[in-house]
């Protein structure tokens, strides 16, 4: 049975590891095709015999998750992936013509061709910038997430250097420059192509990345306090604190109500989950870190209501991931590595452990530095109430490497991800996943360092530090080459065309 259908396994295998960008080893993926012909072999006789009682295989509807045969005698291959977010339309049924269900791979960046509105445009095709403008996605915002963290880093670098600081300074400047940039041209592209609004919430594979605003509004904030409070009046600590609540209030309102969307309006497929399905939860957990920074410059009353608040937005974010690392961990035990463009995503498992261990430091240190114990407030049951600080203090280190080194773990196991995948994978957008999360990564680096007194940590820090600007710099460089050579801002090749 296996040599007489060489020749279509055969291009089955070309067909799967080219167009569907299986990354599984050939001998697997003929495996899987020759056990589904025989099985479709096996049954062919019950299909036809009249007198064969058994429930012929066009009255079974296969399961969400079941496997789509290849070959059905009918020369009308049909494709076996992973499994993939099915909707059916029609009964199901072995016809000589396609099934009739809608499919969608989350991971895959391209789109279906079934699908009209986004169809893959030849490049040399002419299109206006307002043809492009209807696929400029919330993934933009990735962007300035990423330069937002960068400025923030060489603000926290120990081992400085003459400019450090002014370079620090522009790049803040620059991303607030870029941020109402993209989000006037988000607002255009709303206005100027009815519909797109609901189909960036809707979809998934952009609607994730609507979280990425509010990271790059969370950015902004950290940067005003490094760059911005040395350099005004005591207005912008008002300022802050406004904000600071603001950002809370909204941040709640996404993280309850996208994941309801998610809930109600999409059915993802477990086995493509990928450490993305936190980011609408992450502008949450970054009250904990806006909170670890704002609170230091604040008196006492304001500054305990906002570290209260910031632990419990932390551990909520904490909470969540691990929620999603158990998902996270046994889709890659059960059905491999992502799609190669999804490898970068595997870096935003990084951020919640690394934020938090940040986000703990910082705020211990702002219990000490506002003077909350004991002047301001006492717990019940603790006789020297002055121990309290240094206790805080204690616990978040043990905390925080406790939590650097899973941080570590993650960031390990993306790194062999994407080595391996490199060659065969093109820019997208979600490349800002390889500097966002590893800001977070950084800071907690050189944060340990300095509560340890560790000259070689401290080092080590600086060394990210480095590592992740120059990093920066390649990626929005790939990112221009992007526009122009029509990778991005192109009909069929953004995460609007799933």
């Amino acid at each position: 049975m296996a040599s007489s259908q060489a020749g279509p396994i055969d291009e089955l295998v070309q067909y799967k590891k080219a167009v569907l960008r299986d990354d599984r080893r050939d001998t697997a993926i003929r495996s899987d095709a020759e056990a589904t012909l025989n099985f479709i072999s096996n049954r062919k006789t019950a299909f036809f015999n009249k007198n064969d009682s058994r429930p012929a295989i066009h009255d079974r509807k296969p399961s969400i998750n079941a496997a789509i045969p290849v070959h059905m005698a009918y020369n009308h291959p049909v494709s076996i992936s992973r499994p993939m977010m099915v909707s059916y339309e029609q009964p199901f049924s072995y016809d000589t013509q396609y099934p009739t269900e809608k499919e969608k791979d989350i991971e895959v960046h391209a789109a279906a061709p079934s699908h009209d509105h986004h169809k893959v445009v030849d490049p040399s095709t002419p299109l206006t910038w307002t043809e492009r403008l209807k696929h400029f996605t919330f993934a933009w915002y990735a962007c300035t997430m990423s330069t937002g963290g960068v400025a923030f880093v060489l603000s926290v670098i120990p081992n400085r250097f003459d400019g450090l600081t002014g370079l620090g300074t522009a790049m803040f400047v620059v991303n607030i420059i870029l941020f109402i940039a993209f989000t006037t041209i988000m607002i255009a592209r709303f206005l100027i192509h009815p519909g797109t609004l609901k189909h960036s919430l809707s979809n998934p594979h952009e609607g994730f990345f609507f979280a990425t605003f509010w990271l790059s509004f969370a950015t902004m904030i950290t940067n005003t306090t490094a760059y911005g409070i040395p350099n005004s009046g005591p207005w912008l600590i008002e300022a802050l604190w406004v904000a600071f609540w603001i950002y809370t209030v909204c941040t709640t309102l996404i993280a309850i109500i996208y994941y309801h969307v998610l809930f109600t309006v999409k059915k993802l497929v477990i086995t493509n989950v990928l450490p993305g399905w936190v980011l609408p939860i992450f502008p949450a957990m970054l009250v904990g870190t806006l909170a670890s920074a704002i609170a230091r410059f604040q008196p006492a009353h304001r500054a305990l209501p906002m570290l209260v608040t910031g632990l419990a937005y932390q551990g909520l974010g904490m909470m969540v991931a691990m929620m999603m690392y158990g998902l996270y961990f046994g889709r890659l035990l059960t059905s491999g590595l992502p799609a190669d463009a999804s490898r970068p995503a595997m870096f935003i498992a990084v951020g919640p452990p690394a934020f938090t261990a940040l986000a703990f430091i910082g705020m211990a240190q702002d219990v000490v530095i506002t003077k909350i114990f004991p002047n301001y407030i006492k717990l019940e049951g603790i006789t020297d109430q002055s121990l309290i600080p240094n206790m805080v203090q204690l616990l978040a280190l043990l905390a925080a490497i406790f939590l650097w080194v899973f941080a570590f773990w993650c960031f390990g196991i993306a790194v062999l991800a994407t080595i391996e995948a490199i060659p065969r994978n093109d820019f997208h957008l979600n490349w800002y996943a390889y500097v966002f999360p590893n800001v977070g990564f950084t800071i907690a680096t050189i944060q340990i360092g300095v509560r340890l007194n560790s000259t070689a940590i401290k080092l080590v820090g600086t060394g990210m530090a480095a590592v992740l600007f120059f990093l920066w710099i390649l990626i929005v460089f790939c990112h221009i080459k992007a526009v122009v050579n029509k990778m991005i801002l192109w009909p069929g090749k953004d995460e609007d065309a799933h």
